[in-house]
């Protein structure tokens, strides 16, 4: 039997995972020894998040944040991922083996990872960092992890991603999303603990003020009169492009599972990023956005947004030299940059027993 409070230390670590506008999309039932891990698709409905990609996602990052955990608690953590085929949100079960405890180097870092959307430098990453990096996939045994260093690729690269910027301020039901999980009170930040407190979007005071009248959507419909949209979007492909890199995470195909290895890779790449001093943000609006052009999904886009995402998505692919049968699940700002003063909070497990 596996004692209530040990399974308590392995979920609180798991939940530090991040996830899509910190929606948090897991609930946990423990049979025994068994840690029935399920998704709760209500927690994210954006647009970003076409048939759960992104909170698989979130579960893969959670799934290797309990492997580290339970292995450092000396416990051999069994994953089967989607074990029941009539609920489709039962994602994986974690089954706990007695083993001996192994020192985890990075287990420390499971509560020192956080997203730094601050200005990065363009200091290059070391070869032993990158070494460090790339032998991520390895350690998960599938998928791939690509670095692009290049400026003229960085920035061809940089222009599309901002394309999911762009389109925060000329779709409704991407603006309202968003909006909707900003905090804007630290107190209540504290209370609620899911969403973003404003601090944490790391924007400059002045654009920060102005974040406020533009969640009034009838404002931003009359700034774009003027072009705000597009010069939003502009605005931020110095960001992205000046970065040590950019980094993508690749796997074979575009299947739930393909999504919780993207994950697990993401999660343990963040985790050995920060042990090694490096700041990372995910920049995935582009990415996902595409899967639902894919998966026929697109209703809630322009035609004109349909063709620069179809666009963007191939430039960025071909840039990372992506065959037509992967998937880029996930792309990285990775490089240097002052240490980011907020974290996301995070709700206690949501945890039940049988």
């Amino acid at each position: 039997m596996i004692p209530r409070e040990d399974i308590q230390k392995i979920l609180e670590a798991g939940v530090q995972a991040p996830s899509g506008e910190n929606c948090q999309p897991w609930r946990f039932v423990i049979d025994g020894s068994k840690i029935k891990i399920s998704n709760i698709p209500e927690r994210d409905t954006s647009l970003y998040n076409v048939l759960q990609f992104g909170s698989f996602i979130a579960h893969g990052a959670l799934i290797e944040n309990m492997l580290i955990a339970s292995s450092a608690m000396g416990y051999r953590g069994v994953v089967e991922l989607f074990p029941n085929t009539e609920d489709k949100n039962h994602v994986a079960n974690f089954i706990l083996e007695k083993s001996a405890p192994f020192e985890e180097p990075l287990l420390k870092f499971i509560t020192q990872r956080s997203t730094n959307r601050n200005p990065y430098t363009e200091k290059q990453l070391t070869e032993d960092q990158k070494h460090e990096l790339l032998k991520t996939v390895g350690e998960i045994g599938e998928g791939e992890v690509k670095l692009i260093e290049n400026l003229k690729d960085k920035k061809d690269i940089a222009k599309y991603l901002t394309v999911s910027d762009r389109i925060l301020f000329e779709n409704k039901k991407v603006h309202d999303f968003l909006f909707s999980h900003i905090i804007w009170d630290k107190k209540e930040a504290e209370e609620k603990k899911s969403g973003f407190y404003i601090k944490e979007l790391a924007l400059p005071l002045p654009i920060e003020k102005i974040f406020k009248i533009l969640r009034d959507w009838n404002k931003v419909l009359l700034f774009n009169k003027f072009g705000f949209s597009k010069f939003a979007a502009k605005g931020n492909i110095k960001l992205y492009s000046k970065v040590g890199a950019l980094g993508a995470i690749v796997v074979r195909g575009n299947t739930p599972t393909d999504f919780l290895t993207a994950g697990r890779i993401m999660q343990r790449l963040w985790l050995k990023a920060t042990r090694m001093g490096l700041s990372i943000q995910p920049v995935t609006g582009v990415l996902f956005f595409m899967q639902r052009i894919l998966g026929n999904a697109a209703e809630d886009f322009s035609q004109e947004h349909i063709q620069i995402i179809t666009e963007g998505y191939k430039t960025i692919a071909t840039r990372f030299g992506i065959n037509k049968d992967e998937t880029i699940a996930m792309i990285l700002r990775i490089g240097f940059c002052n240490k980011s003063n907020t974290r996301s909070l995070r709700l206690a497990p949501e945890i039940y027993f049988e």
